[in-house]
């Protein structure tokens, strides 16, 4: 199943997790057949590998929670230098703690 970031992923049909990523679709398709055989689903052994064209295996939302979490941090680091900054000029004009 194509990636919705980067390459193709080996995704199970009742999962929403990918096994493994790949940079082109040849390796995708060769380490599902890998990991097919070694699952073997059935008796007779031929689990048949389904390459998902139609779909895209868009991003957990584990991930998608990271940009926004960062970029709050980063605007709470530079509020509190800000803060400290102000504090500072206030103590430094009117002569406090001196």
């Amino acid at each position: 199943m194509k990636n919705e970031v980067d390459g193709w992923d080996v995704v199970r049909e009742d999962a929403d997790r990918s096994l493994s990523n790949h940079a082109t679709r040849e390796e995708a398709i060769a380490a599902a057949e890998i990991l097919s055989d070694e699952e073997r689903v059935n008796d007779a052994g031929d689990t048949p590998v389904e390459v998902d064209t139609e779909h895209v295996h868009e991003i957990e939302d584990t991930r998608t929670g990271v940009k926004p979490a960062f970029l709050g941090g980063g605007a709470l680091l530079l509020a509190v230098v800000l803060i400290i900054i102000v504090v500072g000029a206030i103590a430094a004009i009117t002569g406090f703690g001196s």
